[in-house]
């Protein structure tokens, strides 16, 4: 188990940054935890860092949703995954914002073999502007044999205020002004 949380916690940190990092991490197998088959909820705020693991057992899902508290930036997400098998694995892992996920490892991303039993993947999903109340979800889904541990993370901005806004408040509020005084 320790193994377990010691390449998820090195994989979010190492994936964090960048979808195109040199950096990787190889699950390292040890005891698993129970099938997920899981939907994790995460609230969002601006300025933050976010990075969500799991490990996939043969057969698992698993869905993040993440849902916004305040208007936010969200960008590009950084995606990618370790695993046993020589990539085969993570080749079989598919990716997306809905159910009926097309994304692989495999298409969309790059796998990087190192041994007959190690490799790691990274790939990216386009960022976005989100309102308040507005969520969005990542899926993930197998054809696995062994093990993979798949790692979403992403940072968050405010949506900065239009420069044109507070002009155009300006501007009104002087026409205003401006009318009153044309009927005195």
């Amino acid at each position: 188990m320790k193994s377990i949380l010691k390449a998820t916690a090195i994989a979010a940190s190492l994936f964090a940054a960048n979808a195109a990092s040199a950096a990787v991490v190889v699950f390292g197998g040890g005891v698993l935890p129970s099938p997920v088959n899981s939907i994790t909820n995460i609230d969002l705020t601006a300025n933050i860092g976010v990075a969500v693991t799991e490990i996939l057992n043969p057969g698992d899902t698993a869905q993040f949703v993440f849902t916004a508290l305040e208007s936010l930036r969200v960008n590009t997400i950084s995606l990618s995954g370790s695993g046993t098998n020589a990539g085969i694995d993570l080749g079989n892992v598919e990716f997306g914002f809905t159910s009926a996920t097309v994304n692989s490892f495999t298409t969309d991303g790059v796998i990087t073999v190192f041994s007959p039993t190690a490799a790691a993947a990274v790939a990216s999903l386009p960022g976005g502007i989100l309102k308040a109340g507005d969520s969005f979800s990542i899926y993930w889904e197998d054809g696995i044999k062994n093990p993979v541990a798949v790692t979403a993370s992403f940072q968050t901005s405010a949506v900065p205020l239009p420069a044109a806004l507070p002009m155009l408040i300006g501007g009104l509020g002087l026409l205003g002004v401006a009318r009153r005084k044309a009927r005195a």
